[in-house]
């Protein structure tokens, strides 16, 4: 039995001291651009909200419990969806080796790269990410997983406050797809942004332009013919490519709004998460860790005090010590699951209202107002099908009087308080005959 008893005192030890660190914090550097790179050259770049890696929509009792058991929050799960993806993007415009850079909600040949990526595990200890990088042309840059196992300096937001934890990861994915782009010949680079103008132009006029571009054996597009230098129709779907980008600032506006919000509650959610972690996975393994621990060593006090041999005083010391560490577990484990509830719950609230706070656009074209509501890719959508109406119609339309914007809502104007002047006591008397003689003596 004292074996027993010394054998749990050492799983508390452990369970106090025993660590796995990853010592080095944001040990994977940028590479950043070292020289400026002509804007014929740059390659804009598309990042798709990230796929959570759980089912949309509602999810039944017994998934869910499933999902809760691997340690997967499907609303923290997808409001990292898109944090990541903005944290990817802002690495990607730091790195200075591409063009205009954005997060969208579907991939679009708006962009000559578009980045996606599936969210497979993410718990604050480790994270893994499956990314894929495929150009206008077809051809693949990326397609592998990305994992990192954090340090727990890199969440010491004081000495690092420009840095996410998860820093190390969206650097590694930035100089992967730089160090692709180096490869690529000027003429390539060229043929990819060729080939996206034409997809992008047969997508919104599929009866002028298609046919201009065909895909290969490899699943490679490449241009067949190309229009005419001066084709007014074709000017016109470049230039609304280029509104299509200043929709997407628009946009990201909002996505960025979103991750500034979340940022501090996720970051401490990641924080709890990755400690929860690191102690599921090095103490109690099989167990249900600090709780399950915390219950077999109160019944290990009891079943120490029910066989004890006699009445020692050092024996009854013994029971109440591995009584009181039973209940320290517990109730550390309890106040560690409450924490990360709150969190939690505060995520989940972040997400669930990021549609509803999603703000109308106005679309203005040559004086004419077309108001896009709902979810962010619902208004996306709206606005590709109004495009692709008015590049049909026959109205004139040029795309240099499109403007978008974010609608503002009017506050309805304060009515200002009246005021009444009162004449000073004793006065009022003579403030009425004043009255009087100026309407004519007329008090009838």
């Amino acid at each position: 039995m004292h074996r027993i008893c010394i054998l749990l005192v050492g799983l508390f030890c452990l369970t106090a001291c025993t660590t796995s660190e990853v010592i080095v914090a944001h040990s994977v550097d940028l590479v950043s651009s070292v020289e400026a790179i002509p804007e014929e050259q740059l390659l804009d770049v598309g990042i798709v909200v990230f796929d959570p890696g759980v089912p949309e929509g509602e999810i039944g009792e017994d998934e869910l419990e499933e999902l809760l058991d691997q340690g997967t929050y499907v609303q923290v799960r997808r409001t990292e969806a898109l944090y990541m993806a903005v944290e990817l993007r802002d690495t990607l415009q730091t790195s200075g080796h591409w063009g205009g850079v954005w997060v969208s909600p579907n991939a679009s040949t708006a962009a000559d790269l578009n980045v996606t990526a599936e969210i497979q595990q993410s718990d604050g200890a480790n994270v893994r990410l499956l990314v894929m990088a495929e150009d206008a042309a077809g051809r693949v840059w990326l397609d592998e997983p990305y994992e990192l196992e954090t340090a727990a300096g890199a969440f010491n937001r004081r000495r690092y406050p420009d840095k996410d934890p998860y820093q190390d990861l969206f650097n590694s994915i930035s100089n992967d797809l730089a160090a692709i782009r180096a490869d690529l010949s000027d003429e390539e680079a060229r043929g990819i942004r060729t080939v996206a103008e034409l997809r992008y132009a047969a997508e919104l006029s599929p009866e002028a332009f298609d046919g201009y571009v065909a895909e290969g054996r490899r699943g490679v597009f490449e241009p067949v013919r190309l229009p005419a230098a001066e084709d007014p129709t074709f000017g016109r779907t470049q230039q609304i490519r280029q509104r299509e980008q200043l929709f997407f600032d628009t946009l990201n506006q909002h996505y960025a709004s979103f991750s500034s919000e979340a940022a501090p509650t996720y970051d401490s959610w990641r924080e709890y998460a990755r400690e929860e972690a690191i102690a599921i996975r090095e103490i109690t393994r099989q167990s249900r860790w600090q709780t399950g621990l915390g219950i077999a060593s109160i019944l290990a006090a009891i079943a120490y005090g029910s066989n004890s041999s006699n009445d020692a005083y050092s024996d009854y010391l013994i029971q109440q010590g591995i009584t009181h560490i039973g209940m320290e577990m517990i109730r550390s484990g309890a106040i560690r699951r409450q924490e990360r509830r709150l969190h939690t719950e505060t995520l989940e609230e972040l997400s669930l209202s990021f549609d509803e706070a999603v703000e109308p656009l106005v679309v203005e074209i040559q004086g004419t107002q077309h108001r896009l509501t709902g979810t962010v890719e619902a208004q996306y959508a709206e606005w590709r099908d109004l495009l692709k109406q008015l590049l049909a119609s026959e109205t004139g339309f040029e795309p240099e009087n499109l403007d978008v914007y974010v609608e503002v809502e009017t506050q309805p104007a304060e009515e200002s308080p009246s005021l009444e002047v009162q004449a000073p006591p004793g006065e009022e008397a003579d403030a009425e005959e004043a009255v009087t003689d100026a309407n004519g003596g007329a008090a009838s």
